[in-house]
């Protein structure tokens, strides 16, 4: 699993609004951190090591200017970002404008998902995996799987 983030964790943060990255994807981000708002059928935070944040900025790049689409995306993703790098406990400061628009206060859980890892408020992660398990098999089809 060193490509990519999986699984599911349950995690403090401290008064301070450091959140420790699980132990087993830490080295991932030796060369640092942005946190950011993100969408993910409620709202939460998307963590990205400094080479897949690289790859995304790449992709929003790609995007025409002129797409309000696009420029709405780049302005949810770019004006939340908040480069935040590891201390050495694996911690990353999560600034209150951030734990604000997640919901977070002094519980979190961190899932893994593919390129990047999400924070969620714990209630929400609750209410939005209920709404996933709900509309899977219908989604399995569509893709046909």
């Amino acid at each position: 699993m060193d490509g990519y983030f999986a699984g599911e964790f349950a995690h403090s943060l401290d008064d301070k609004g450091r959140l420790a990255i699980p132990a087993k994807f830490r080295l991932r981000f030796k060369e640092g951190a942005v946190v950011t708002r993100w969408v993910s059928g409620g709202e939460c935070l998307a963590v990205f090591p400094e080479s897949e944040w690289v790859a995304l900025n790449a992709d929003i790049t790609k995007r025409p200017r002129t797409d309000p689409k696009a420029t709405r995306f780049r302005h949810f993703i770019l004006a939340g970002a908040h480069e935040a790098d590891p201390d050495a406990q694996g911690r990353l400061t999560i600034p209150a404008h951030l734990r604000d628009y997640a919901g977070l206060k002094d519980q979190a859980v961190v899932i893994g998902n593919s390129d990047h890892l999400e924070v969620w408020e714990p209630t929400r992660w609750r209410s939005n995996l209920a709404r996933v398990q709900s509309e899977i098999a219908d989604d399995l089809a569509d893709l046909g799987i």
